[in-house]
């Protein structure tokens, strides 16, 4: 454990890293009883405290939750006790109502312009449910193709105005709930960019 100097000089003592090591180890395992104990008095003397469980019943369940250390005590109708979790369960998270997709930004010439005009769009999908959703990231890149497609065939004048988007959005939906084979899997189609140049 300890080792002289070269010379064989042992007044100076050094300690080597095995020693190191086990020392460091010790210390965690030190800590992790000291913890235990101290856990363990709290819990006896909470429970011999006037107003909680009779002295002499030591039957307590101690668990982690996300406040902190739970105690929880029980009895059974024949008088044996058991340990109650109060804790609240963790719920889980189920998604519901329409869920937004975003698709890549889509740029394509426009039908008619000899590639003068182009059209940059960025388009989300209102999915009807979680399942849906699914189905429409498994199925990503025969969407965007479709898009493109869409997108490509129309001219300037297709797309122009207020009407124009709205028939464009219902064209789209439809392609999307044929490529899904669900009927009515879109809700809505979103354009968050919508740039002819």
């Amino acid at each position: 454990m300890f080792n002289g100097d070269l010379n064989g000089d042992m007044s100076k003592p050094r300690i080597n890293k095995t020693c190191i090591n086990s020392i460091r180890a010790w210390k965690g395992v030190a800590v992790s009883l000291g913890l235990a104990c101290a856990f363990l008095c709290a819990s006896k003397g909470f429970a011999s405290l006037p107003g909680n469980l009779p002295v002499g019943r030591e039957t307590v369940e101690a668990h982690w939750t996300e406040e902190g250390i739970g105690l929880h005590w029980g009895e059974l109708p024949g008088g044996e006790i058991i340990a109650v979790s109060s804790a609240p369960k963790k719920e889980e998270k189920v998604e519901e109502g329409p869920l937004i997709i975003p698709v890549e930004v889509i740029v394509v010439n426009l039908s008619g312009s000899n590639a003068r005009r182009y059209l940059k769009a960025k388009v989300h999908l209102e999915a009807k449910d979680a399942e849906t959703k699914k189905k429409i990231e498994a199925k990503a890149i025969p969407i965007k193709d479709r898009l493109i497609s869409i997108l490509s065939s129309k001219t300037l004048e297709d797309i122009e105005g207020l009407e124009g988007q709205e028939s464009l959005r219902g064209e789209i939906k439809k392609n999307i709930d044929t490529i899904l084979k669900v009927e009515g899997g879109i809700l809505q189609v979103y354009f968050s960019e919508f740039v002819v140049q």
